[in-house]
């Protein structure tokens, strides 16, 4: 009896040492080498830097010699050659009378196309609508439609009332008989040449494509730090001619260096600019031409067939130049291993570690992009099965001592 309570003893103390033992050991590499994961989530980065510059068109201001000009075409229109985009009048009061008489045009258009619908009764669905675009063009400022909004609300709360209809409409025509007498003294001007209508004049509409045999590092300094240029008094607006626009910017020697790969074909030539006030996507562009190096600047000429009615507001802007946008999932420095060199290749085979039900699990990537202190990375799908392969929401394992395939790990 004592032997087998003695023989029972030691089994007990060998079992509590080896817990003690295990324990410990676990503890300690809990302390030396903590567990640390991240999430894999997926993120964007760029190279890009900034640059001041001046944007420019083919532009042609309209000088029309009569005391009063507007314009019939909305900013931003494309004009074809022969196409009425302005018209003069002898007197402002012409000109009020005119704009009276195109908003009376439009208000007989609308009652007489209610009076053929019939009678049915207000229709509030539809005025609630209208009211609601209403209000969303006046908060975004957008002004260009307002007297069409404000007549189609005005006669579809006469919707229901045929007699109402009748008479304003009766009165409408009236009036604008009235103001037929004007209509011989209102010229319209048609343009000579296509292009975009702009009513925005800046005085930089004289700088033109064919400025840039000139165009060094101290002529563009000069132009953005100087005052701005004086619009030219009493113009309608401006015809931009061509679809390209160009952008010339002050850019460092060290990036004109990458500049020039793509100007040479080393390297595609394409970038994306981001324009301040802009509120489109990154604009794509062209290296179009590259000055001489100076004080450690270069002009640089981007060229784009794209955006020009978005960026018809704007000369003298900053832009970001983006070289390339990677995106991928995030993986830190420290979580990326690297496998044994392919002897013929020499390429090194990068993965991750991922915990998956307490266990570490194995995931081959390919780096997108490094970081200073982290890759961007997509699946290796060839080494790793797309049903297993790395995807948004696996838990990266960051640091957890020895790490291999398979391993359990216990938090």
């Amino acid at each position: 009896m004592k032997r087998t309570n003695f023989v029972f003893t030691i089994i007990s103390i060998l079992l509590f040492v080896f817990v003690v033992v295990y324990f410990g050991i676990s503890m300690f590499q809990s302390v030396q080498n903590p567990l640390r994961t991240v999430p894999a989530v997926t993120a964007q980065s760029q190279e890009s830097f900034f640059a001041p510059g001046l944007i420019i068109r083919e532009e042609v201001v309209s000088t029309p010699p009569y005391p009063v000009v507007a314009s019939t075409v909305r900013e931003g229109e494309r004009v074809s050659v022969g196409m009425a985009y302005l018209v003069a009048y002898d007197s402002l009061q012409d000109l009020e009378q005119g704009a009276r008489r195109s908003q009376l045009a439009q208000e007989i258009t609308h009652l007489e196309t209610r009076l053929a619908q019939g009678t049915g009764g207000q229709q509030e669905a539809e005025i609630r609508r209208q009211l609601r675009n209403l209000n969303y063009a006046a908060r975004q400022g957008d002004f260009e439609q307002l007297d069409t909004k404000l007549i189609e609300i005005g006669t579809l709360l006469l919707a229901g009332d045929e007699t109402e209809l009748t008479h304003r409409l009766a009165t409408a025509q009236t009036e604008y008989e009235r103001l037929g007498s004007i209509a011989s003294s209102v010229r319209p001007i048609a343009a000579t040449q296509a292009g975009v209508f702009s009513a925005r004049v800046d005085g930089y509409e004289h700088l033109g494509p064919s400025e840039f045999s000139w165009l060094d590092v101290a002529h563009l300094q000069e132009i953005l730090d100087a005052q701005p240029q004086t619009a030219p008094a009493e113009t309608p607006g401006k015809l931009v001619v061509g679809m390209t626009w160009y952008y010339a910017a002050l850019v460092p020697t060290a990036e004109g260096q990458r500049l020039q790969a793509k100007l040479d074909g080393e390297r595609t030539n394409r970038v994306s600019l981001n324009f301040s006030g802009v509120g489109t996507a990154d604009i794509p562009m062209r290296v179009y031409s590259l000055g001489q190096p100076t004080d450690g600047y270069q002009v640089a000429v981007f060229a784009a067939n794209t955006a020009l009615v978005e960026t018809l507001g704007l000369r003298r802007v900053e832009a970001m130049i983006i070289y390339d946008t990677f995106t991928g999932i995030r993986v830190p420095r420290e979580a990326l291993h690297r496998g044994e060199p392919n002897p013929e290749t020499g390429h090194q085979p990068a993965y991750v570690f991922t915990l998956t039900v307490q266990m570490a699990e194995r995931k081959f990537v390919e780096i997108v992009h490094a970081g200073a202190d982290y890759y961007l990375v997509r699946p290796d799908n060839q080494r790793t099965s797309p049903e297993v392969s790395l995807r948004e929401g696996n838990t990266i394992i960051v640091r957890a001592g020895e790490l291999y395939d398979g391993r359990v790990i216990r938090r």
